[in-house]
């Protein structure tokens, strides 16, 4: 953090900012971010008053009114000795201050200092809480610290999961003590929260873990101590999930556990480790924790805008229609990673979708990520990363989550799967396995890949995250797109030898043996063999070459033009070449690459090792198609193009002196023996050659039942695969199975319990299901299911219910009609069958009872009949309501005064009136006395401004009214209104 090096009293500003301190005499910020909604200033009150934090930053980000001042600085800055700030674009985060989010923008942190932005258009709802937590997490990781406070809706919760998968700590207001629990509970729901407590208590707690040593950057002294104790926690994990972290990276594991650590306010490790023996719910956090997965939609866009670009257009070059596209989501946590590359299958096949079968594998190691995908149900904070068009048209609304919608979840199987050890599917097009291998030792990274290698289709596609790469292996794969990390699989001409075996993730991946290419020797004949003695003798010597410059063959005496360089061995053609060729010979090699054809690199110098005599060489560069295998090879050809020449400063030789008589008969002596031992060598070379013959044959016979053995091994494997997709397959038809029998459960229970009479009808007009309270009205039994709705005509004599229902399914509106079954009347309802995808699949029958009401009404029409008998003449404007409050007569003096009518004023409630004089509290009380008492009322004078008329002042008397003939012990209230006098 900058220091400030100026006097007191210096205002002057500076050009440039301050030079950092010394990293002796600073150490970082640390940052909390505060979100809060409705309700959330009282409690960040009681948290800023109740917190202790030296040599931290707090950063509240609270919903405010886009277009209003706020006065939340000036509120919080009365209850926090620390210095409370409004957040300025590019402003420096200092110690023991707080800043406050101004109206309309987004906050983001980035190297101590604070940036504001402002909110994108279109959206959808603002998510500040989420876009600040996600920029603490991404700036801060381990280090950042996360709370939400009082608020509605879910916005905090996907902030709080990136800060968590970053090993920050989250905290989270207890709900029954927030104003508006929107927020708390959301975030306590998702399980991304460490600490729940009340407001006062948060602040404490806050305090205390801030002097953890995992939070206050002090835990690295305990990690060589820490490696004793890893092996007992691996044991207490495998014992208890029965996966072996071993072969994890040990730094991340430890980072979990000191993170665990401060949670507990357990400073030692062997307190841990006990702990955990005493604990399994622990020990279940801890494993959920390590394996906490960093994913969202559409996750770093490039590769998913490439995937549309150029890999499913080189997918379908293979396909036709009615061809299956495999695709494999491995390691895919929650589901978003699998749903989002489903999406982009869709989007990029448009209207020919249909003209392929799509299976998309999701799979994870935590059963829990993997219940989750399943669901499909994500909070609404996921705006944030799918745009609006891609919401409307692949998720639906719920509240506040939007689920994916059914087709696209029915393309989706997810199951638990170990990648290390269980078995893969195969045949896939393209795999997705983001962000996975670097949570993963090398010894398992290589397992995982010749796992992911063999499941590929050849040419199929292997997606990683943009910090991987394939190590190791790339005999495996070959990289496709460099900045996306998408890898194209190679064809490999042995056998991979994977191993599905439960403890094939803790031993070492024993490298595939390697057998030269077979050749068919059976036939060698002596013209062959003296062709390969003149091709060894007058060749030019030279070396073949791989597609990555390794040497794969030596030929002939090359040794003049080799010489190793110093350190670890290597076959590289440019490390084994001598150093006064490389320049030439790679210049060569990047040629021959590039045009595809034979380069020549002329009168090349080379000094002699022994005689120091210097040639002139020419290097050839001849590009071989490998026939055994997918790639490419080159041969590299030495030829010497003259004589040698005479070091400089060297005289000339003397004339030969002819040699002594017996020196010549030595000579031809010495001639003969060499052309005996010359017969003998060529004579040991051809018997060497038959047994060369008859190994080979051999061999040949060998291989050939090594191949029968390895089509044996890869057809158990393709079964093991199968069943491993069968098990997937199965797992997800029971596990949908099980959530069918409980709505099934749901829907009988809550048919049977209904006292509405309920028929589902297909679209066939057909009855599906009945309630039990329809089954008694109409006299069905189960014979009945299946039978036209026209079964009920013979009961509904006055409505043609086999029309109804057709107009209902046609139209898609819902219908009521009064029908008569039996002796008694009911409201029968006709309203669409519509599925979640909203599409109508039929229409529903619902037949309520209405014989009281009908009754009632009767009543009321006839009291109504009775009071305009006896009131017929009276010229003051009348109402009679019932004991409901309901009117259900009024004079034709009322509709003229009023200008009102009957469809406007018979049934309508006081309670529910439109004109101020309905809804006038004092006539709603002195009337309830009235029907209570008995006692009249006429002193009511109220001023009521009528649309139409203007303003009236009247005075309202009312009384109670007999009822009709034969029901004396009905009560009616008669309401008179009188006009005020016009200067009253």
């Amino acid at each position: 953090m900058p220091s400030d090096d100026r006097d007191p009293g210096e205002d002057k500003p500076q050009d440039h900012p301050p030079a950092p301190a010394s990293n002796a005499e600073t150490r970082p910020i640390g940052v909390v971010g505060i979100g809060a909604s409705a309700g959330g200033l009282e409690a960040l009150s009681l948290v800023l008053k109740n917190v202790k934090m030296d040599h931290t930053a707090f950063v509240v980000i609270q919903h405010l009114a886009p277009n209003h001042e706020s006065m939340l600085t000036e509120l919080l800055a009365r209850v926090t000795p620390m210095k409370v700030v409004t957040i300025a674009d590019g402003m420096q985060l200092e110690a023991n201050h707080v800043y406050v989010i101004p109206p309309n923008a987004d906050v983001a942190v980035l190297h101590d200092a604070l940036h504001l932005l402002p909110p994108p258009a279109g959206r959808g709802p603002r998510l500040a809480i989420d876009y600040f937590f996600r920029s603490l997490a991404a700036d801060r990781g381990e280090s950042a610290i996360g709370v939400i406070l009082s608020g509605a809706g879910t916005d905090g919760t996907f902030g709080l999961k990136a800060i968590k998968a970053e090993g920050g700590i989250t905290f989270v207001q207890e709900p029954a003590t927030a104003r508006s629990d929107g927020m708390p509970r959301s975030a306590l729901e998702s399980g991304y929260a460490d600490f729940c407590l009340p407001p006062d208590e948060l602040g404490h707690e806050l305090s205390r873990v801030s002097q953890h040593p995992y939070v206050a950057r002090q835990a690295a002294a305990e990690s060589s101590h820490l490696h004793e104790h890893l092996s007992r926690i691996f044991i207490l994990i495998r014992k208890e999930f029965g996966n072996d972290l071993t072969y994890y990276k040990h730094s991340t594991i430890e980072r979990r556990i000191e993170r665990r650590m401060a949670l507990h306010k357990i400073e030692k490790l062997p307190d841990y480790v006990r702990y955990l023996q005493s604990n399994n719910r622990e020990v279940g956090i801890l494993y959920q924790d390590i394996l906490i997965g960093v994913t969202s939609f559409f996750r770093d866009r490039a590769p998913f805008d490439l995937l549309k670009e150029t890999i499913f257009p080189r997918i379908l070059e293979h396909k036709k229609a009615g061809d299956s596209i495999r695709i494999w989501s491995a390691g895919c946590s929650t589901g978003e990673e699998a749903y989002s590359i489903a999406i982009c299958l869709l989007e990029f096949l448009g209207d020919r979708a249909a003209e392929y079968k799509m299976q998309f594998f999701g799979t994870d190691v935590h059963p829990r990520s993997i219940q989750y995908a399943r669901r499909g149900s994500y909070p609404q904070n996921i705006a944030l990363d799918v745009s609006p068009e891609r919401l409307h048209r692949f998720f639906r609304k719920h509240e506040n989550e939007y689920q994916v919608s059914r087709a696209v979840r029915d393309m989706v199987v997810f199951a638990t799967q170990n990648l290390a050890k269980d078995a893969p599917f195969s045949h896939v097009d393209l795999i997705s396995c983001r962000n996975l291998l670097i949570y993963l030792q090398p010894v398992l990274q290589k397992r995982v890949l010749r796992i992911l290698h063999y499941a590929l289709n050849p040419s199929g596609f292997l997606m990683l995250g943009t910090s991987e790469t394939v190590g190791d292996s790339p005999d495996l794969f070959m990289l496709t797109d460099r900045k996306n990390k998408i890898y194209v699989k190679k064809s490999i001409t042995s056998a991979t030898g994977v191993e599905f075996s439960l403890e094939g993730a803790a031993k070492d991946p024993v490298e595939p043996q390697r057998r030269p290419p077979r050749e068919n020797r059976s036939g060698v004949t002596v013209h062959q063999l003296a062709d390969r003695k003149l091709l060894d003798r007058y060749a030019p010597p030279g070396v073949l070459v791989n597609e990555n410059l390794e040497i794969l063959q030596f030929r002939g005496r090359s040794s003049p033009f080799l010489e190793p360089a110093p350190g670890a061995a290597s076959l590289h053609i440019l490390k084994q070449v001598r150093p006064e060729l490389q320049a030439e010979l790679r210049t060569a090699l990047n040629r021959a690459r590039t045009e595809n054809g034979p380069i020549t690199c002329e009168a090349v110098p080379l000094r002699d090792k022994d005689s120091n005599v210097l040639r002139s060489i020419a290097i050839d560069v001849i590009p071989v198609l490998d026939p055994g295998a997918s790639s490419g090879c080159m041969l590299v050809v030495f030829r010497e193009l003259n004589m040698a020449k005479r070091p400089e400063g060297v005289e000339d030789a003397p004339a030969p002196v002819e040699p002594h008589p017996q020196v010549r008969d030595i000579e031809r002596e010495l001639e003969a023996t060499k052309d005996y031992l010359q017969r003998t060598i060529e004579e040991l070379e051809t018997s060497n050659e038959e047994l060369k013959s008859s190994n080979e044959e051999l061999q040949s016979s060998n291989e050939e039942l090594q191949s029968t053995n390895e089509e044996l091994e890869t057809s158990k494997e393709e079964l093991q695969s199968s069943n491993e997709e069968l098990t997937t397959v199965n797992d997800e038809l029971q596990n949908r199975m099980s959530e069918l029998s409980i709505s099934n459960d749901d829907l009988a229970n809550l048919m049977s319990g209904m006292t509405t009479a309920v028929l589902m009808v297909g679209l066939d007009l057909r009855i599906r299901r009945v309630s039990k309270t329809a089954e008694a009205l109409f006299n069905l039994v189960d014979t009945d299911l299946g039978r036209s709705v026209s079964h009920l005509s013979a009961q509904l004599k006055n409505v043609d219910v086999e029309r109804v229902v057709e107009n209902v399914i046609a139209r898609a509106t819902a219908s009521e009609h009064e029908v008569v079954i039996g002796h008694g009347w009911h409201m029968m309802r006709a309203v669409p069958y519509m599925t979640t995808e909203r599409s109508i699949r039929g229409a529903v029958l619902l037949f309520d009872k209405v014989d009281e009401k009908r009754q009632g009404l009767d009543r009321s029409l006839e009291a109504a009949k009775h009071a305009s008998a006896l009131l017929v003449n009276i010229t003051h404007p009348l109402l009679m309501l019932d004991d409901r409050l309901r009117v259900i007569w009024a004079n034709s003096w009322f509709y003229e005064t009023f200008r009102a009518t009957p469809d406007s004023t018979l049934g309508v409630q006081l309670h529910t009136g439109a004109s101020t004089l309905w809804a006038n509290p004092q006539l709603i009380a002195l009337v309830d006395r009235t029907l209570a008492s008995g006692v009249g009322f006429n002193d009511l004078t109220m001023t009521c401004d009528f649309p139409g008329i203007g303003k009236r002042t009247l005075k309202v008397g009312g009384s109670i009214m007999p009822g009709p003939p034969g029901r004396a012990e009905q009560r009616l209230v008669l309401i008179v209104i009188e006009e005020a006098t016009k200067d009253g």
